[in-house]
């Protein structure tokens, strides 16, 4: 099937009468009508009952015209879309994001890119932070924001845009709220809250067990978000990076005795052509200042 016989069909179905959809289609009558019996030997049979006056669709007719219908608006877009990428008219950008990041600080950097590429077509992901490095290696993104280092894919580019240290988060009841800083010892026999999938929590807990402190986690928690919100309400304390510990009614205490940061990181594959999407968001992220990203 090609897309010039269903055009010729779906002008048949305007007009019903052949020599009316050979003119609006600007082709010779008997050119539309063997490209139309060329569909209906795809088919299987007939799709216009032809009769002098009253030429009308048959059932097989009337049954395919709404998938021809979608089909060839279909082609259209596809056709408009790859014509707006050669003039420039369109810029699609594909970012992963992860949930350790601000969405706000992300959302900041997009603002600017839509002022910079006002035909920006955006498309947002997200996850753990390895899988989205693994899914821009795949293709399904142009560019990722990860809220750590974890071990990256071979082809990946990546540039630190910001360090920040751990912070501990509590509710204001809590035993530990009266310090003025916390030890890595005042957190042994401590309900601790985990966040899953964070790449930080498994070496935080590497680093506490070499210093001889053994963590006891009796809280899991999805994102970041469950994780505040249970902390707040003196379920346990959270061990965060200091941008996602932010919040109404929580005491945040530095963490001390230990060097140990988090870093934000922007990823791309490297020889992966920019758009001009994807360029203004990597210009603009990296001259960002990420230490107020909450």
């Amino acid at each position: 099937m090609e897309m010039h016989q269903v055009r010729y069909f779906l002008a048949v179905c305007r007009t019903l009468n052949f020599t009316k959809a050979a003119e609006e289609c600007n082709v010779a009558q008997p050119s539309l009508t063997r490209a139309v019996q060329k569909l209906e030997e795809e088919f299987g049979g007939l799709l216009f009952h032809r009769e002098r006056a009253n030429t009308h669709l048959t059932e097989l007719g009337r049954a395919m015209l709404p998938h021809l219908e979608r089909t060839y608006e279909a082609a259209q877009s596809a056709k408009q879309l790859a014509s707006g990428f050669k003039k420039g008219e369109v810029a699609h950008l594909r970012l992963g994001v992860s949930g350790l990041v601000s969405a706000d600080a992300v959302a900041s950097v997009l603002g600017h890119v839509q002022k910079a590429v006002p035909a920006v077509e955006l498309t947002l992901g997200s996850g753990p932070d390895g899988k989205l490095l693994d899914d821009a290696v795949a293709g399904d993104f142009d560019i990722v924001v990860v809220g750590d280092s974890p071990e990256s894919p071979e082809r990946l580019r990546s540039w630190t845009l910001h360090r920040e240290p751990l912070v501990v988060v509590m509710a204001p009841s809590h035993a530990l709220a009266e310090k003025d800083k916390i030890s890595i010892a005042d957190l042994a026999d401590v309900d601790l809250i985990e966040l899953l999938h964070c790449p930080i929590g498994p070496r935080f807990q590497e680093m506490c067990a070499a210093s001889g402190v053994k963590l006891k986690i009796r809280t899991h928690a999805a994102n970041c978000a469950q994780t505040l919100s249970l902390a707040r309400e003196g379920l346990g304390i959270a061990v965060l990076p200091m941008s996602m510990a932010t919040g109404p009614g929580l005491v945040v205490k530095p963490l001390a005795g230990t060097s140990f940061e988090r870093s934000i990181t922007l990823g791309t594959v490297a020889g992966r052509r920019f758009t001009p999407a994807s360029d203004a968001f990597v210009k603009l992220a990296r001259s960002r200042d990420w230490s107020g990203a909450a």
